[in-house]
């Protein structure tokens, strides 16, 4: 301020350092809004999903159990369940798995349960589960984090 009132005293322009003031100052809010906008971006590390996930969780899961209906009507018909095995030899390894036939999707061991039957059953006929006519419709699916 006393350089303004100096330099008004002496003659000179006052308007320009005005001017150039008012540049700074906007520079200035213009600097403090991308630091805001910088540090509102850069979030702190988010917490996993969910409780149990591991930390590099990535989303993917994968079906592990089906029920299914199969029958014309939802009052008469027959539910059955069908649920994937663990696929972990004896001793903990994982066995060779089978692809379904030109695919990449593996071949897994299934079981299917029929009232007191048990029966074991693939991949490929889960993937058959879509219902028409009098076949099995996928009525409930369960997932699970995939290992």
């Amino acid at each position: 301020e006393e350089d303004r009132v100096a330099k008004k005293l002496r003659g000179e322009d006052v308007e320009d350092d005005k001017k150039e003031d008012t540049k700074m100052e906007e520079d200035d809010e213009e600097a403090a809004a991308l630091q805001a906008a910088l540090a509102m971006s850069v979030e702190p590390e988010q917490a996993p999903v969910g409780p149990g996930l591991p930390h590099e969780f990535q989303g993917l899961y994968e079906l592990f159990a089906v029920v299914t209906h199969k029958g014309r009507d939802a009052d008469g018909g027959h539910y059955m369940g069908w649920v994937k095995a663990d696929n972990t030899a004896s001793n903990g390894s994982d066995k060779k798995r089978e692809k379904i036939a030109d695919s990449e999707e593996d071949n897994d061991d299934w079981f299917v349960f029929d009232d007191d039957e048990v029966s074991p059953c693939k991949t490929e006929d889960i993937l058959k589960l879509k219902g028409g006519g009098d076949w099995h419709m996928s009525y409930l699916n369960f997932y699970r984090a995939k290992k």
